[in-house]
């Protein structure tokens, strides 16, 4: 009986949990209320020789005017006609939404209560706002004396636009905190119905919103930056989708422009989208950081499941921030969207350009884990799909018949093969696979071919302890304070495969994990590397309870980058795939670029963006072909953005493979794929000399759906994926075809 009460006692500690921080020690300035608000008298900020930016009195938001042109942007949307009036004449005033530049949205741990507060209404109107200047800028404190909190917004003009970013450990606040900031929501805003507009999501490939009312509620869209965090507890997998790689939006408003680049705390941001609400007026896309991260929590109280959502006690710690880049004439549009990114990864990240492109990229899958029994008795076994010596085979056959310009990833060669085992493969190849003499056999043929080959590594997952690594120390932590154990998913029943556990290695156990992988892979002959998890893939750690470096994702970027350095300081070359930007923008080679977009309902039709930003200055091939449901449509997107083909493949196969985790063994067998694949580079092959090294400088979505993509050099082609022929300014696309052509 007494076991009985202190069962059920602890249950009920353990739902209270739930609803609040078990922690008071929240490390942020209480909130401390001002007498009276505080402007500036004049309404000029600062100005340059390219802009002036003033101050929005009425609303505390900001208006960018260009010197040369008298163009205007404003945090609360410039109306492209004149201002609309009522029936007596009065200028219509906008949602109180759409006049803030700040929306701050607040959980109250005490009252189980969540709000979201705007700054027009909650801080301007009926709270204080009080001010103090900066070089080119002022900070702007934004009281929300309701809520019992303050957020100082520094905004700064540049060469270039304006920086708008928040200072995490100025912020004040009482018994509500904050938990998301969303920074200017309307300064990448295009008032409804506005002809030649639209918002820009780079979810994937890149994607079109619609600015068109749609009815009094909004459609919406949120996707976090580099992807779901997967220290969040999902218990279930909707679907599988693609994710957010690159921390850059924009919107384009009819003759005007403007882009958006998260440039603080980029991995701890959300992009959202709020479009076609009559009540609003106006569409916009812009930026919401997690201030606080979360996870959820179930427990079960008799027979009665609660799921709560349980948040950090701590904020980031670092400052959150975008910077705006107003763009007009041939630039307004989301080309020249993609031409200011790639400037701004040229100037923050050294990307480069390159002379010469990949036609294509093949994946060798090594091995994977295997149940087998002997005599009736169960054991695990790594069955090798394709061994080094079946590799190097392979290898040189493709380069008898394309004569190179092909890199190789050799993926899955470690211990436990593609499989999750010990971190890094057990930094070592496996017996099952092949020796040390091959592999390096292999890797010497292909230097001499001048064929690029990356070993891959997987130093994020691992479900056993290792050379200094263990579940305890080093496996990641959720913002529940337990251990954000890892589950492959059934996607049959969509739910978690139990028997499939496994941890994330804690981002502060990066550079020691591949500081042992260089060192025990020394007689390697390695001259190329492959992260592919830390490349796709980021996530949290809360076990530092008094520092929050790693909370909301924040800071993996910085360690990851860290890693990829550290390989091409030791003489290696980088591949990275399906890759954020913080990866992509320092490889010598990205494979497996997003095609499309997640295929949110909100989306208006696909582009290439992520390809427009980085060919030209770094290879880039897209998707297995082999592996997509139409493979002919992966070689139309491949030939759309003049990226090079990619292939996944396996020597042998055994009925055992059916029951496999991962969807890399489906029409991968290298004897069934190969004849298609020769024949389909060869068909590319002159198409991809003329756009060798070459930049895009322009891409159309043309009437009926015409795709045309235009190079640095002149070359055009035109895309048709379509059931019917499409006229084209050079000619008539057959369906699903393309045609190439000079300008």
């Amino acid at each position: 009986m007494i076991k009985k009460i202190i069962s059920i006692v602890c249950c009920f500690a353990l739902l209270l949990s739930l609803s609040a921080c078990a922690n008071t020690d929240f490390g942020s300035a209480a909130f401390e209320k001002v007498s009276a608000s505080d402007k500036p008298k004049g309404n000029l900020i600062a100005e340059n020789a390219n802009y002036t930016l003033e101050l929005n009195k009425l609303n505390m938001g900001l208006v960018l005017t260009s010197k040369a042109t008298g163009e205007q942007w404003s945090t609360t949307p410039v109306d492209p006609t004149a201002p609309e009036v009522d029936e007596f004449g009065m200028p219509v005033k906008k949602h109180p939404r759409v006049e803030s530049i700040l929306a701050v949205e607040c959980q109250n741990f005490v009252e189980d209560e969540k709000n979201t507060y705007y700054s027009y209404g909650d801080a301007v109107q009926d709270g204080q706002v009080t001010y103090e200047n900066v070089d080119n800028g002022i900070i702007i404190n934004y009281y929300f004396t309701d809520a019992e909190v303050m957020i100082p917004l520094e905004c700064v003009l540049t060469d270039k636009g304006v920086k708008l970013s928040v200072d995490p450990t100025k912020i004040q606040e009482n018994d509500n905190k904050v938990i998301n900031i969303s920074i200017a929501p309307f300064f990448c805003g295009v008032k409804n119905d506005t002809a030649d507009s639209y918002l820009f999501v780079p979810s994937g490939s890149g994607a079109l919103v619609s600015v068109n009312s749609i009815s009094e509620q909004e459609a919406t869209y949120s996707a976090l930056v580099y992807g779901a965090d997967p220290a969040i507890d999902e218990i279930a997998l909707v679907s599988t989708k693609e994710t957010v790689k690159l921390n850059v939006f924009g919107a384009k408003m009819g003759s005007q422009a403007m882009c958006g680049i998260i440039d603080g705390s980029a991995d701890s941001a959300k992009i959202q989208v709020s479009a076609g609400s009559t009540t609003f007026g106006f569409s916009g896309c812009y930026a919401s950081f997690m201030m606080r991260g979360y996870t959820n929590h179930k427990a079960e109280l008799f027979y009665t499941t609660k799921d709560r959502m349980v948040y950090s006690k701590r904020m980031i710690n670092k400052p959150v921030s975008v910077t705006y880049y107003p763009l007009s004439g041939e630039d307004a549009n989301y080309s020249g969207m993609a031409k200011c990114y790639r400037g701004y990864l040229v100037d923050t990240c050294g990307l480069e350009s390159t002379e010469k492109d990949v036609a294509l990229n093949v994946r060798i899958l090594g091995g994977t884990e295997m149940k087998k029994s002997f005599l009736g008795i169960p054991y695990e076994t790594v069955f090798p799909t394709t061994t080094v010596s079946a590799a190097q085979t392979i290898i040189e056959e493709i380069n008898a018949k394309l004569g190179g310009n092909f890199t190789v990833q050799l993926k899955g060669y470690g211990e436990s093969g593609i499989d999750v085992g010990k971190i890094a493969g057990n930094y070592k190849l496996s017996d099952k696979l092949g020796t040390v003499k091959e592999l390096n056999g292999l890797l010497d043929y292909a230097k001499q071919n001048n064929i690029g080959t990356y070993f891959d590594f997987d130093i994020t997952r691992f479900d056993e302890n290792s050379s200094g690594v263990t579940k305890f120390s080093n496996g990641v932590t959720n913002a529940g304070e337990l251990k954000a154990l890892q589950y492959h998913y059934d996607m049959a029943v969509r739910s978690q495969d139990k028997e499939s556990a496994y941890y994330l290695l804690t981002p502060a156990s990066f550079g020691d994990v591949f500081g042992k992988v260089l060192k025990k892979t020394a007689k390697f002959n390695l001259s190329g590397i492959s992260l592919d998890t830390i490349s796709s893939t980021a996530y949290s750690d809360y076990a530092d309870k008094e520092d929050s470096t790693y909370y909301s994702k924040n800071a993996f970027s910085a360690s990851a980058n860290q890693v990829i350095k550290a390989a091409k300081e030791d003489g290696k070359t980088f591949m990275a795939s399906s890759a954020n930007a913080y990866a992509a923008a320092l490889a010598n080679v990205i494979t497996e670029s997003p095609v499309t977009s997640d295929k949110s309902n909100i989306f208006l039709c696909d582009v290439p963006f992520y390809q427009m930003v980085f060919k030209g200055s770094v290879p880039v091939t897209v998707q297995s072909v082999n592996l997509a449901a139409d493979p002919n449509q992966i070689i139309l997107k491949a030939v759309e953005s003049g990226s090079g083909l990619g292939y996944t493949i396996i020597n042998s196969w055994d009925s055992g493979m059916i029951d496999s985790k991962y969807p890399f063994f489906f029409n991968s067998m290298y004897s069934d794929v190969k004849d298609g694949m020769f024949s389909n580079v060869e068909k590319l092959s002159d198409y991809y000399s003329k756009v060798n090294g070459k930049k895009i400088t322009s891409h159309s979505v043309l009437e009926g759906g015409l795709r045309e993509t235009v190079f640095e050099n002149g070359v055009c082609v035109y895309v048709n994926y379509t059931d019917k022929a499409l006229a084209s300014p050079a000619g008539e696309v057959a369906p699903y075809d393309y045609l190439i052509t000079e300008k």
